[in-house]
């Protein structure tokens, strides 16, 4: 008996979404303003077409209306287009061993809010930090003006998150497990949240989101790259043309936890010998007998031993562990962040030499070894960026319909 093939039609509201995408996509990744001729050009659309669904972008405050060009042909002057800034907002949280962080952002990649919060979180509470988070979230939205749309919230947490169930798994230098982090926000005071699209993500993913965009929805130069993020624990993030290379659960990356030597000493994970044990912050510290990672940069320039020594240990277990990252997964640029940023004057040399002397394809690329400018709230505000790319990957849910209608008649 044959089976008869489902087939999907497209009916006019989807493809209105679709194409209401399509052009705040062109918009937003622009580096320049664009015109609406521009959109209707690299859309493939009608100009009346993308005129009217830009109108509709530009009247819900997604887009909005620069000053019109001069132009020597004949006609009106071009109207360039940019995201819209004070309307739409997401909440960027980060959860760390060390330290809390929210960043509240619009499209146009504008903070318009931000609170900070040092501490020491290893085996703490889960209930209890996310009380804290919660008020510093309801602290920036306070922030938020009178007429503007909070269009959701993404927190970056240290450990695996199963983001279908928005389930924090198990995160290793926290010692929490199985934890509903949204479920407990909404709990503590941001009640806003069970009904708003709200996601987890691993604190790696989310900073190296951050450093492959300029803008929400806008790529930097950077495309393809392995992100290691530094603090007590070792994450990693694979970019993949601007998009992240999550794996089939979302866990790829865990690179803290290669073995560097099965002897060595016990990590919070349960194995041995991870590089987080040699590469973390908080063993390199240990090892150096510094307090601070300030103390131990200030040691290491006056030329004390230990501290040399720790960050040698530090950097020779990196180098190896990214020359095999880089082996499996065909990287050619490696971005370090977080503390790794910090140590760059060490690690960055280390590095190089152990790919040049390591990765298969070295005759046929040059490595690079690039560093961020250190920002421990890179992750959250790599969160707001990507809940703020939801937005501009369906805009139709945010355009009300009153512009809709408007805009079609």
């Amino acid at each position: 008996m044959s089976q008869r093939r489902s087939i999907t039609v497209a009916r006019q509201a989807s493809l209105r979404s679709t194409n209401l995408a399509l052009a705040a996509s062109r918009v937003f990744a622009a580096d320049e303003p664009v015109a609406r001729v521009d959109v209707a050009r690299s859309t493939g659309m009608t100009r009346s077409t993308a005129s009217r669904l830009i109108d509709e972008l530009v009247e819900s405050g997604i887009l909005k209306e620069e000053e019109p060009r001069t132009s020597n042909h004949p006609g009106r002057p071009a109207v360039p287009l940019s995201p819209a800034s004070g309307h739409y907002f997401a909440l960027g949280l980060e959860v760390n061993v060390s330290h809390l962080a929210v960043r509240l952002m619009d499209l146009s990649g504008t903070v318009a809010a931000q609170q900070d919060l040092d501490g020491e979180f290893i085996g703490s509470a889960p209930r209890e930090v996310l009380g804290t988070l919660a008020r510093l979230a309801r602290e920036c939205l306070s922030s938020l003006p009178r007429n503007a749309t909070l269009t959701g919230a993404q927190i970056a947490l240290p450990g695996l998150v199963d983001s279908s169930r928005n389930l924090l798994l198990r995160a290793p230098n926290l010692r929490w497990d199985n934890v509903d982090v949204f479920g407990l926000l909404a709990n503590e005071g941001l009640e806003e949240l069970d009904t708003l699209t709200c996601s987890m993500a691993n604190e790696a993913d989310c900073a190296a989101m951050l450093f492959a965009r300029t803008a929400p929805g806008r790529r930097s130069e950077h495309t393809n790259f392995l992100y290691l993020s530094g603090e007590v624990g070792i994450g990693a993030a694979l970019v993949r043309d601007g998009q992240l290379s999550l794996g089939q659960r979302g866990w790829a990356g865990e690179i803290g936890h290669t073995c560097i030597d099965p002897s060595g000493p016990a990590c919070g994970c349960g194995a041995t010998g991870c590089l987080e044990q040699y590469a973390g912050t908080r063993a390199l510290l240990a090892r150096a007998g510094a307090s601070t990672v300030d103390e131990l940069l200030a040691r290491d320039r006056a030329g004390d031993p230990a501290s040399n020594a720790a960050l040698r240990v530090a950097a020779d277990a990196l180098a190896l562990a990214v020359a095999n990252a880089a082996n499996l997964m065909e990287v050619t640029t490696v971005v370090l962040g977080g503390d790794l940023a910090r140590f760059a004057h060490v690690h960055e040399p280390r590095i190089v030499e152990e790919l040049d002397r390591r990765l298969l394809i070295r005759p046929f690329v040059e490595p690079r070894v690039v560093s961020t400018i250190p920002d421990h709230a890179a992750p959250a505000l790599g969160a707001a960026t990507i809940a703020l790319e939801r937005v501009i990957a369906d805009p139709s849910r945010w355009i009300p319909e009153r512009a809709s209608s408007r805009a079609s008649s």
